[in-house]
């Protein structure tokens, strides 16, 4: 078990679903080929752009995506080879590709589908929270490309910390709680 936990918080009520937090993933990272480590969704899980009707009003709202750095990640127990491993000293969940065989097995067991298959080298790709930016005290890609500024990450295990704060403050929720991996990305809801 991981002695820290790092997380991100991402308020809801100002994400526009402009993308920068994907297209900035998908450059900086070189995610190749049709491959995204980051997603745009519609909040209320209809088709991403087309209005809602949420008590009798059109709506729109968005929830951008990425990996949860789960604490109880589904993706490592099912790897086979240990390319998916989750750091004891951050928790950030990470694939390493030189040993991965590209199984799928990873990306079949997540329950927020997150780990692609990068076919063209027949590995896994996915968000590893710019751990090497994190390690320099920089924020990942996508916190620093965020023109409305609404992702945080840091520490949610100290419970002293900016994200943690935000958490208690905001009541922010994880996406689909119900699975048991214990998500470490969290939400302030619209």
């Amino acid at each position: 078990m991981s002695t820290a936990q790092y997380g991100m918080v991402i308020d809801l009520r100002s994400c526009t679903g402009c993308q920068t937090c994907v297209i900035s993933c998908k450059t900086a990272n070189e995610v190749p080929e049709e491959g995204f480590w980051s997603h745009v969704i519609d909040y209320y899980e209809g088709e991403t752009y087309i209005a809602s009707e949420v008590d009798g009003k059109v709506d729109m709202k968005f929830r951008s995506t990425l990996c949860n750095h789960c604490a109880n990640p589904a993706c490592v127990a099912a790897c086979p080879t240990g390319a998916m491993h989750k750091s004891e000293e951050t928790g950030i969940v990470s694939v390493d590709q030189d040993i991965c065989i590209g199984c799928n097995t990873c990306g079949n067991t997540c329950p927020y589908e997150v780990p692609v298959l990068q076919e063209e080298r027949c590995v896994m790709g996915k968000c590893n929270l710019c751990a090497g930016r994190l390690d320099q005290g920089k924020d990942p890609f996508c916190v620093q490309a965020c023109p409305t500024r609404i992702r945080k990450v840091g520490q949610i295990s100290d419970p002293e910390s900016e994200v943690s704060k935000l958490i208690a403050e905001h009541n922010a929720q994880p996406y689909k709680p119900e699975n048991d991996t214990s998500p470490s990305v969290y939400y302030i809801l619209p």
